[in-house]
């Protein structure tokens, strides 16, 4: 018996080698690399310029900046000198209408379309109807999506004949509103008239 049992033993073994050595030959059979996480982008460019469409074809914005830095493990796009134009979803699509410039020292764009603007953030009209003319504050969020703006940092708008300060804003680029919260402060410009002679 001893005999059969070192046969069933042998048979086993060959067995179980040869399972291990069909496993082992399949483990690299996929040709995707894995992403590494060593702190470097994925991938890097300067100078670069982004247009996103809608899907009717209608550019939503443009967005520029001297360098761009993509963190695939982290989803995160980071941005050098950002300069982002939006456009008015009601032009026609071969001649879109710019409406806004949001510029900042950075950036940051995440996964879910956010866009986070750090030094120096100022947004411009482009149009002459708005009587909104600039945004100006250290910090802000833009939402590429809905174009919804915050800050909740003292925050300056400038308009037709105004001038308001506050510690924090909400608005909306597409609506060309922009509301202050907190410890508001506003100056208003009377023009003059010329008397007529």
């Amino acid at each position: 018996m001893s005999k059969i049992q070192s046969w069933l033993i042998a048979i086993l073994v060959l067995i179980a080698l040869a399972l291990i050595g069909w496993n082992l030959s399949h483990v690299n059979d996929d040709t995707s690399s894995p992403v590494v996480d060593d702190g470097y982008p994925t991938y890097q460019t300067r100078e670069a310029t982004t247009f996103v469409y809608d899907p009717e074809g209608k550019l939503v914005y443009k967005l520029v900046a001297d360098d761009v830095k993509n963190y695939a493990t982290t989803k995160l796009t980071w941005f050098t000198n950002p300069v982002l134009t939006t456009f008015d979803p009601n032009s026609h699509p071969g001649t879109p209408v710019d409406t806004w410039t949001v510029r900042a020292n950075q950036a940051k764009l995440t996964n879910d379309k956010m866009l986070y603007l750090y030094g120096d953030v100022q947004v411009d009209s482009l149009t002459d109807a708005s009587q909104l003319q600039r945004i100006t504050t250290d910090n802000a969020t833009v939402n590429l999506t809905t174009q919804d703006v915050a800050s909740d940092d003292q925050v300056t708008l400038t308009g037709v004949g105004i001038k308001s300060v506050g510690m924090k804003m909400r608005g909306n680029l597409r609506n060309k509103t922009a509301e202050l919260i907190e410890k508001v402060t506003t100056h208003y410009e009377i023009p003059h008239e010329q008397p007529n002679p």
